[in-house]
């Protein structure tokens, strides 16, 4: 299914009406194509992007940590949480550790984009916290409160 960016109903409107109807209303910024949008999550930001493939492709994805080197130790910590989650992969790539997942951008529906978005916004938010301190960089966003 292209992308049909110039009918109404085209699958760039459609998904972005997904995600507005996710996020309660709120209008994310970008136009998932050329411009991810991207939505806080705790410590975390969640971007959704809609790449222009054949077939196309959303993949959902969240920078956990910025700033840390490639270490055999990492890479190996970032291999056992692949072996042992579903839905979802991370990786590291140019001083960042990644969690993402991609699907079918014409077979999304409400339920499949929540479980992405959802799946991604958790693992960021719960696994940044606990490769931090083994890893060192910086979470997207840093609790200023303490």
């Amino acid at each position: 299914m292209p992308l049909d960016d110039d009918l109404p109903g085209g699958l760039r409107e459609r998904l972005r009406e997904l995600l507005v109807e996710h996020l309660e209303g709120q209008l994310p910024h970008g136009d998932l194509v050329t411009e991810p949008a991207a939505v806080r999550c705790g410590t975390a930001i969640v971007y959704i992007r809609l790449i222009d493939a054949d077939p196309v492709v959303l993949r959902v994805f969240s920078p956990l940590l910025r700033g840390v080197d490639r270490t055999p130790e990492l890479l190996g910590e970032l291999n056992d949480l692949n072996a042992r989650l579903s839905f979802l992969r991370f990786f590291w790539r140019d001083g960042a550790v990644f969690a993402a997942t991609e699907m079918l951008a014409g077979s999304v529906d409400r339920d499949t984009l929540a479980h992405a978005f959802e799946t991604v916004a958790d693992a960021a938010d719960y696994y940044d916290e606990r490769l931090e301190p083994r890893f060192g960089g910086e979470k997207a966003y840093l609790d200023r409160s303490t």
